[in-house]
């Protein structure tokens, strides 16, 4: 046990890992927990998004070890055997150690009795649960940035959350919700759909991007961008299940978003277009990409299930 120690040590990972015990956890550890240990700190994601990546992982086997290595801060695959399986590391491989990207990483907030609430990677996570080959026993590696497991009461944790900006209190239609409302789990079954949270996954890259260099991108940023679209921009005019009608949907979205100014609020978020990775101008190359991709496969994904109801 105690070389299991020195080695998580050696590689800068908790030890809580050990004992389960997370309220000892401290910002800056990595912890390894099944997807079912993970609270949702927001109320929805955006369904497309997540058929969009079940969808190509379907037809793209290596792209899911892609996604298990990115976001463990592995990189992407290296090698992936046809017997590779997500539940067993030893049958595949990734290009760098266990968190050597950190910043791809996940991130979680200890709260109350030591449980793990999810900041970063409700889609990610949710992907994975959902997918045949994952499940809420899958074992990924989270980064923690806070912990606040001293806090008196769940309700006193909530409010130091929502200070630190760690929490989405909207629900899937924009409407504003209690923290009690947020469900205890990840997946579909659990977490309510935002469609205007999937347009701007779309968006990105066409009309904004995440800040890498010099700034770091707040939480919930898609949320943000979302919750300002949903004001400006409504969707009933468009067919989200038809690839055309979703490309319209998605060009009209980043237009709104590069007619801002740099310096201009994105709504009533508090951030900037500038702090926001708001683009000036549209990139109508990433657009068809999207459109050929991505749109692709989550419309065929969407199609799909319907069929199946």
């Amino acid at each position: 046990m105690r070389h299991i120690t020195l080695l998580l040590v050696a590689l800068g990972l908790s030890s809580a890992v050990l004992a389960q015990d997370y309220s000892a956890a401290q910002p800056g550890e990595l912890l390894q927990v099944p997807l079912q240990a993970l609270h949702p700190t927001q109320a929805a994601v955006g369904y497309d998004q997540i058929y969009y990546k079940l969808g190509r992982f379907a037809q793209e086997r290596n792209k899911l070890f892609d996604e298990y290595c990115e976001a463990n801060g592995q990189g992407e695959s290296a090698k992936v055997p046809s017997d590779a399986d997500l539940h067993k590391p030893e049958s595949f491989t990734c290009q760098d150690k266990i968190g050597a990207r950190r910043s791809d990483m996940k991130t979680v907030v200890i709260g109350p009795q030591g449980k793990l609430f999810l900041t970063d990677g409700h889609h990610t996570f949710t992907v994975l649960l959902e997918h045949p080959n994952g499940g809420e026993n899958l074992d990924m590696w989270v980064r923690v940035t806070d912990n606040f497991s001293d806090s008196a009461d769940m309700a006193s944790f909530w409010q130091r959350m929502a200070q630190a900006r760690k929490v989405w209190l909207k629900d899937g239609n924009g409407q504003v919700i209690d923290a009690q409302q947020i469900p205890s789990q990840l997946g579909l079954q659990h977490l309510a759909n935002d469609p205007y949270r999937a347009l701007v996954y779309f968006t990105r890259e066409v009309g904004y991007d995440k800040p890498r260099s010099g700034e770091v991108a707040p939480e919930f940023l898609e949320f943000y961008w979302g919750n300002w679209l949903r004001s400006v921009m409504p969707l009933d005019g468009y067919d989200l299940s038809d690839r055309g009608d979703y490309r319209d949907a998605v060009e009209a979205a980043a237009r709104k978003m590069v007619a801002l100014a740099p310096e201009d609020e994105v709504g009533d978020s508090g951030f900037k277009a500038r702090e926001l990775g708001g683009y000036s101008s549209m990139d109508r190359k990433e657009l068809n990409k999207v459109a050929g991709r991505k749109l692709n496969y989550a419309t065929r994904y969407k199609k799909a299930l319907a069929g199946k109801s």
